[in-house]
């Protein structure tokens, strides 16, 4: 086998500087502590990026994008060729993630719709009272946020998966669903807790909040309620500012875990080392691509949604709650459909940007070059 392996096996070479053995063990990119003092040293390949001059002689762009610090446009240009280079895992292993999480989800909705309903009915007509819609809340919604959650950490982990897709389309390679399920299967425990960490991390900023709702919980007054109604806003963006933070300074955690071979630990520990400096361009690009990727599926969705209202409407008001299963379910077809197509997108992104960041600090397109001569 020639230097370039598979990206996540054994002595692919995408250790980070230093843990090859570079010279010093220093640069952009060392390691910073005894924690980093860690994985074997990898093969020629990516480790040890920037050390080496770059052969004069090599195609600029064997792959997806060029061998060099890139911009917005061909992170995304890089994205779309990832998209079509490889639709086969690209769209089939989204599509079998988006559609099971998103059944778990559909269901959850419906029997938490159910619930409600019922309990509303009841009251409307004199047959219940307030206590049973306050019980069906206390049902539905933990069980809505629970399905919210494994969705939101199974879309981080299919990310992950189609990260290793992307990281051989830079060299021009593809790879199938078997190898790549060979190779990722081995770091799926990782990954999961590496999105699990984020998710819970994201959302432990809640707690922000606290203070707001109390006062407006036992406000007694105008003055009161104007304090708690402050302290709400203020805790809403405190939490959106420590959600963004995390997202950005551990977006490249999983890139790290599957390319680098690294530990959970270390790996989330490499992110925030890597985004360093780069915070805001970070930033910029993710909060952009999520923003294009959220009116995709929206606009894909909205016609699904509309179908949906008008069936709804055609079964009748006799039959309420099949009504609400006939409308949630076309709506989240149309979801799905827009998250197919957005989900690997996304994934690309966060690859592209990740290597964009490599080769800005260490100098990976050196190594990029050598790996695409198979020298």
């Amino acid at each position: 086998m020639s230097q370039w392996q598979g990206p996540g096996e054994p002595g692919s070479g995408w250790a980070s500087p230093g843990a090859g053995g570079a010279p010093g063990g220093s640069g952009p990119g060392a390691p910073g502590g005894p924690e980093d003092a860690g994985p074997p040293p990898a093969a020629p390949g990516w480790a040890g990026a920037g050390w080496q001059e770059a052969p004069a002689a090599h195609p600029p762009r064997p792959g997806i994008v060029p061998l060099r610090p890139l911009g917005l446009g061909e992170i995304w240009d890089g994205a779309f060729r990832a998209f079509r280079q490889n639709p086969r895992v690209m769209v089939g292993l989204s599509a079998l993630v988006v559609v099971a999480t998103s059944l778990v989800t559909l269901v959850a909705s419906i029997v938490a719709t159910r619930d409600l309903v019922r309990a509303t009915t009841q009251v409307e007509t004199g047959t219940g009272d307030a206590s049973q819609v306050l019980d069906a809340l206390q049902t539905s919604v933990p069980l809505v946020v629970v399905s919210g959650l494994v969705q939101v950490v199974a879309v981080q982990v299919l990310n992950g998966m189609l990260i290793l897709s992307v990281s051989r389309a830079v060299l021009g390679r593809t790879i199938s669903l078997g190898e790549l399920w060979r190779v990722s299967r081995r770091r799926l425990g990782g990954l999961l807790l590496v999105a699990v960490i984020v998710t819970l991390a994201s959302a432990a900023g809640a707690v922000a909040l606290v203070p707001g709702a109390g006062v407006l919980a036992l406000a007694d007054g105008t003055a009161a309620a104007a304090t708690g109604t402050v302290l709400l806003l203020a805790g809403v963006l405190g939490w959106a500012a420590i959600a963004v933070w995390l997202w950005v300074k551990w977006s490249m955690a999983t890139p790290v875990l599957l390319l680098e071979g690294l530990s959970v630990r270390r790996s989330l520990g490499r992110s925030w080392r890597l985004t360093r400096g780069a915070f805001w361009r970070t930033l910029g690009i993710l909060l952009l691509t999520a923003v294009v990727v959220g009116v995709l599926v929206t606009a894909v969705a909205t016609p699904f949604t509309l179908l949906g209202t008008v069936l709804a409407a055609a079964v009748g008001t006799g039959s309420t709650g099949w009504a609400l299963v006939l409308s949630q379910a076309v709506s989240t077809l149309g979801s799905i459909v827009g998250s197919v197509v957005g989900y690997p997108f996304l994934a690309s992104v966060t690859a592209l940007v990740y290597v964009d960041l490599r080769m800005r600090r260490e100098g990976l397109d050196v190594e990029l070059h050598r790996a695409a001569s198979g020298g």
